[in-house]
């Protein structure tokens, strides 16, 4: 979010908020969720309800844990020693792009 809506982003009074805790407060028009250091010019109006329009399909579930996971291998974190293997190992098909940098 804060690169795709990154002018928001600049101006906005608390940039550690997560998803959850802005939905929580109400990110929808007149919600708690955005706060400013000034007021928005119309332009940037325009760009927070474009921001407000994607989130209204958003579905935060705050009981359900929320990470990036390192699908070859379950168990351990991303390394680059397991993304070796996981392009050069035997019956995996690695792409056109990805043979000249392994």
């Amino acid at each position: 979010m804060c690169r795709r809506f990154a002018r928001l982003f600049d101006i906005t009074a608390n940039k550690t908020s997560t998803v959850v805790d802005m939905c929580a407060l109400g990110w929808e028009e007149g919600g708690e969720a955005w706060s400013w250091r000034r007021r928005l010019w119309a332009w940037e109006e325009e760009m927070l309800e474009e921001c407000r329009t994607l989130l209204a399909n958003v579905v935060v579930q705050p009981n359900v844990s929320d990470r990036w996971q390192w699908d070859p291998d379950i168990h351990d974190e991303y390394s680059v020693r397991g993304a070796y293997h996981a392009l050069t190992s035997t019956g995996t098909h690695v792409p056109d792009a990805s043979e000249n940098l392994v």
